[in-house]
């Protein structure tokens, strides 16, 4: 909760400059467009916890996993065009991270040869995938801060796809008992919302460095999972961008 909250007030502290510099600022953006490539970090995590039974030796057995999904590295590619006046503009984005986890497994296993006498196991099962496929769909307001440095705020809504490993059944081996579970991948296709600043500089006529601020915040409902997971989070990332006029 402490690192979800203070990505929310980098990002609300960096908005918060934005009306200051665009009062400040009274020139025109006056390209068509661009297109941007960038790489850097998601920032955030969440707890997948699930539960299920199955019936065992006439009895119901029980077993429990959790994981933590954490963020990762991210790649994006996108664009944005001219659409109204000089300085709103639409734009689209695409952007894959991704991370894998161990899932830590604890089960309540029957005797075989008595009843009502469970037995608890435990086992972890590592190399567990998470993957996000975005779409963000952008406004985006340009304001010109100097004569080679550019401010994008940006905001919209966003497609999540997500693949993510989970335990769905168990495999019990006697005598021990031991447990083997195998992972299989849950797809779930989700909507959320995304905001954030776009910072360039031009190092050439058509040709920008930049640095972007971005949040994304979306969940999904993973089969099996206690709650929603938690999906996005905070990104700090830098690229180039390619302006056309």
């Amino acid at each position: 909760m402490n690192v979800k909250t203070t990505n929310v007030l980098l990002l609300t502290a960096a908005l918060s400059v934005v009306p200051q510099i665009a009062s400040a600022q009274t020139m025109q953006w006056t390209d068509k467009g661009y297109i941007t490539f960038n790489v850097g970090a998601q920032v955030g995590s969440d707890d997948l916890n699930t539960n299920s039974t199955f019936s065992l030796y006439e009895e119901t057995a029980t077993v429990a996993s959790t994981q933590r999904v954490k963020g990762g590295a991210f790649f994006e590619i996108g664009g944005a065009y001219r659409v109204w006046g000089n300085n709103l503009l639409a734009g689209v984005t695409f952007t894959h991270t991704g991370s894998d986890a161990d899932v830590a497994i604890s089960a309540s296993i029957p005797d075989p040869g008595f009843f009502d006498r469970p037995r608890a196991v435990s086992s972890t099962v590592s190399g567990a995938e998470h993957s996000e496929n975005v779409i963000h769909l952008d406004a985006i307001w340009m304001i010109p801060v100097a004569n080679k440095l550019d401010v994008g705020v940006f905001g919209g809504p966003s497609i999540f796809m997500v693949k993510q490993d989970t335990i769905t059944s168990l495999t019990v081996t006697e005598p021990g008992p031991t447990v083997t579970a195998p992972l299989t991948e849950v797809k779930k296709t989700t909507a959320g919302i995304n905001l954030g600043v776009d910072i360039q500089y031009l190092i050439h006529d058509s040709v920008a460095v930049g640095g972007l601020l971005r949040y994304t915040w979306g969940s999904a409902k993973i089969e099996g999972a206690e709650d929603s997971l938690g999906v996005g989070g905070f990104q700090i990332g830098a690229g180039i961008r390619y302006r056309f006029k």
